[in-house]
């Protein structure tokens, strides 16, 4: 098994976690994330997608760590596809904050 069947066979076996997902009136569930990070091989790109969750260090200290519970392969030209229509979806975004609606 090569390592885009691979890719694809994890995908497609991928059970929805518990998380703080919700559901919208489309059924589409939707993931929010505070923190990513984005990771390359030579042949794709990768978003990780996480939460930051409280945890105990070994001296009983509170302290903050990153939890990554998604994760979206892709090829470059479907992650230049992705940057132009994100980039797009900001400008609009940023349209309506100014414009007060």
């Amino acid at each position: 098994m090569n390592g885009e069947d691979q890719k694809t066979e994890q995908a497609e076996t991928a059970q929805p976690q518990a998380g703080p997902a919700k559901m919208m009136s489309n059924q589409l569930a939707v993931y929010y994330t505070n923190c990513a990070m984005v990771a390359t091989s030579p042949r794709d790109i990768s978003l990780f997608f996480g939460r930051y969750v409280p945890t105990a260090d070994e001296k009983g200290g509170q302290r903050l760590v990153e939890l990554y519970e998604r994760q979206i392969y892709m090829t470059l030209e479907q992650a230049e596809d992705l940057a132009k229509i994100l980039a797009q979806t900001v400008e609009v975004f940023k349209g309506r904050r100014t414009s007060g609606t």
